[in-house]
């Protein structure tokens, strides 16, 4: 189907702006990624396939931070073969992107390095930051606000008439517009 900007609802006007600011977001991070890539070893290997970067994120999560996690565990939350962990972690081991948690009854617990903590909270940064800087946050707000709206009104959560729902609409423009 092709879509004529004229003939469009508001809704789908909001989801074609979401659309395409999420398109261009992405695709600057491709570009950062490939620079990364080139320039930092662990970038290259994290990066280097989908399995390493959520790899990456599920050890830097908060609530494993103290005591770290399995092989199993991360098999589970992740899941991917078992097999697929073992190698990823003993790579990981090997680079010193990991390190075994050194207690007593947890030497089976796997502990992201500082340096990966660092480098995923560096991450972590540069995605809001980048989001918020581009602008494309600005422009494609509605959307996810109109998706909420739906998601409540669906759940009963929300009383509509159509009255009622032109006037959230229209707020929900003029929030966009702030």
């Amino acid at each position: 189907m092709v879509y004529s900007k004229k003939k469009l609802t508001l809704e789908e006007h909001a989801k074609f702006d979401f659309l395409d600011a999420q398109a261009k977001f992405e695709l600057q991070l491709f570009k950062d990624r490939e620079r990364w890539i080139k320039e930092s070893k662990m970038s290259a290997y994290f990066q280097s396939t989908r399995i390493k970067a959520a790899f990456a994120r599920q050890l830097v999560l908060w609530e494993h931070r103290d005591l770290g996690q399995t092989v199993q565990m991360i098999t589970t939350a992740l899941e991917i073969p078992r097999e697929t962990v073992s190698r990823i972690v003993s790579e990981c081991h090997a680079a010193k992107y990991i390190y075994r948690n050194p207690h007593k009854g947890y030497q089976r617990y796997w502990l992201p390095s500082d340096e990966l903590v660092d480098d995923m909270a560096k991450y972590a940064e540069y995605i809001a930051q980048t989001w918020i800087d581009s602008g494309y946050f600005d422009i494609s707000a509605f959307y996810p606000e109109l998706l909420k709206y739906q998601r409540m009104k669906d759940k009963g959560d929300v009383v509509s008439h159509c009255e009622d729902t032109q006037q959230t609409l229209h707020l929900l423009q003029l929030k966009r517009k702030t």
